[in-house]
């Protein structure tokens, strides 16, 4: 017989007081356990989950945008060997005019004599253009680039001195220059040359002399005059008197783009190249196209009153530089870009990914713990790692599709494993490929990708309010479910 049994009060006290607070810590730490049960605190851990993840999401738009800067350079690398992009301006005639100019110094008036410039354009002017292109490549980078063989023809009208006489001075007709700006001269690859009036041909010379364009340069964007982005040629007094007809012939390199200025009075503009992805920009695009599976050819017309500027300028920088009409040869898949545009909607995805997990631990009343939330987040941020990986070798296309399978498969069996049950593991493998399909059609449809992504976001806040509107938010998951 025990103390207890024997009727001792003593010891029945003893035995009471030593249970109790045991008793008690179990029912305060079942009270946070079901607390943290609850369907309303589990929602909140998913959402404070979601946006940790926007660190690691964040590095991954580092690496995106680091690899997309290498691919730049290495283009760039590409380019200096072979050519830049092509831009041509003029040809122009350039008159140098002697004028007298006055200026306060100190409260006296200097007069000095100095040189300025006139710049008469074409009456006609008709540029065609063949590119013949291709890819160039440099370790798994690839730029294209092409090789053009260009013909320029026009007139210099008769009335040229008529136009002169607007401007105050002498001019200087016996320096009388050609001019014809091209962005990168180191693409030039023949012994370019002018005929005039069906005459031989006169060479070129390097540089503009006194004349400068605006050119784009450098990482920045920013246009700087250059006076050596092109080529010169005198011209004599009795040719710039009564007007004479010009040809130009020449081969020239360039990479990504091609432009042409509408020089002319009245321009012509006829290019083709084989190239099936070609881009229009500029402030004249063109009137007739025709793109296949293998070329593109393009045709403008450039009327007088169109340009909105006189037949002659005055100055030494080349006039129509931003009124270009350009070509560009457009990479199939741009990829890096594509990539950034998908990690915009990360977060977004992510989201939907957990409130489908959520609603099938709801509905199938088996815990899924917090740590397997972060491990799923974590294998659909590795899933751009993947997709960036991939497509520097295979292209953007077979690239996504494999990473979406990839991960479609990977976290469809964790969770279905998680959960207990393989109908659940479908079920949300079956929801993140329809997300990873609607995702691509958006990345490929830009016009319509914020329609679309606000159309997805309101649908799937709609099925998850419609799939928990009678969850008793405080109420612990049932702990039958876990034994299961």
């Amino acid at each position: 017989m025990t103390e207890t049994e024997s009727g001792d009060p003593i010891a029945a006290t003893s035995s009471r007081h030593f249970h109790y607070p045991e008793t008690r810590g179990q029912e305060t730490r079942g009270n946070v356990a079901a607390f943290l049960r609850s369907p309303g605190v589990k929602f909140i851990m998913i959402g404070i989950i979601s946006v940790a993840l926007l660190v690691p999401l964040l590095l991954v738009w580092g690496l995106t945008e680091e690899r997309a800067q290498r691919a730049t350079d290495v283009s760039r690398r590409i380019a200096n060997g072979w050519g830049g992009e092509q831009a041509i301006n003029g040809p122009y005639l350039a008159v140098p005019f002697e004028v007298q100019r006055s200026r306060e110094v100190d409260g006296r008036t200097i007069v000095e004599q100095t040189t300025e410039w006139a710049l008469v354009m074409p009456e006609t002017l008709d540029v065609t253009a063949d590119l013949k292109a291709e890819e160039r490549r440099l370790s798994i980078y690839a730029l294209p680039v092409y090789n053009g063989a260009l013909a320029l023809k026009g007139r210099f009208g008769s009335n040229i001195l008529e136009d002169l006489a607007q401007f105050a001075g002498t001019p200087q007709l016996d320096r009388a220059i050609l001019v014809l700006n091209i962005n990168d001269i180191t693409g030039i690859r023949s012994d370019a040359g002018v005929k005039i009036d069906n005459g031989a041909v006169r060479p070129f010379d390097p540089g503009m002399r006194q004349i400068s364009a605006m050119t784009v340069a450098g990482t920045d964007g920013y246009a700087t005059p250059r006076s050596s982005a092109g080529v010169h040629r005198p011209i004599e007094r009795p040719l710039v008197e009564r007007g004479f007809a010009f040809e130009i012939a020449l081969s020239l390199n360039g990479s990504r783009s091609f432009a042409v200025a509408p020089a002319g009075q009245t321009t012509s503009f006829a290019a083709k190249a084989n190239w099936p992805h070609p881009g229009f920009e500029g402030l004249f695009l063109p009137e007739h196209k025709t793109i296949t599976a293998t070329d593109f050819s393009a045709k403008w017309t450039i009327p007088y009153l169109a340009r909105g500027i006189d037949r002659v300028a005055a100055g030494s920088t080349l006039p129509l530089s931003g009124s270009m009409m350009s070509i560009n040869l457009v990479e199939p898949v741009q990829f890096y870009q594509v990539i950034s545009r998908t990690l915009k909607y990360s977060i977004g995805f992510i989201s939907l990914v957990f409130l489908a997990v959520f609603v099938v631990e709801l509905k199938g009343g088996r815990m899924v713990h917090w740590i397997q939330y972060v491990l799923t987040g974590l294998a659909l941020i590795v899933f751009y790692v993947l997709l960036l990986a991939l497509a520097e070798h295979t292209g953007f296309t077979i690239a996504y599709i494999v990473a979406a399978l990839a991960t479609t498969l990977l976290i469809a069996a964790y969770l279905g494993s998680a959960t207990g049950s393989r109908k659940n593991g479908l079920s949300l493998g079956a929801v993140l490929l329809s997300a990873y399909g609607v995702m691509y059609l958006v990345l490929r449809e830009d016009e319509y990708a914020l329609l679309a992504g606000a159309l997805i976001s309101f649908v799937t806040i709609a099925a998850t309010m419609y799939a928990t509107r009678r969850v008793e938010w405080s109420a612990p998951v049932p702990e039958a479910a876990d034994a299961r």
